[in-house]
């Protein structure tokens, strides 16, 4: 799931998604749903987390930074849930979008 850091406070947190998704994987997407926000670490930190799904992708060519190497997969929905509740995606925001998405979608 693509991610980043936003410049700033003030940044608009869809449009910083959208160039982030571009720039990563290539694709933009003609639908984007609010997955609500995620604070990692509430306790010590006012970092805030927006997670969006996007959808009706259309593939490009993306933009990587100088020291960015990714590899892009597509992986069904599904998929991505079985390897969450079995402990193959460790990372937290990546659990909560898959799951939120997924529950969202009826998945």
């Amino acid at each position: 799931i693509p991610a980043g850091k936003l410049d700033s406070k003030t940044e608009d947190r869809l449009e910083a998604e959208k160039s982030e998704l571009w720039e990563e994987t290539g694709f933009s997407a003609e639908k984007w749903d609010n997955l609500g926000d995620f604070f990692p670490a509430a306790a010590y930190s006012d970092e805030r987390i927006t997670m969006f799904m996007a959808r009706g992708l259309k593939s490009g060519e993306r933009k990587l930074d100088d020291d960015e190497f990714l590899n892009v997969s597509l992986v069904p929905l599904s998929e991505l849930v079985s390897q969450v509740m079995s402990g193959k995606i460790p990372d937290s925001k990546t659990q909560i979008a898959v799951l939120r998405a997924a529950r969202m979608l009826g998945i």
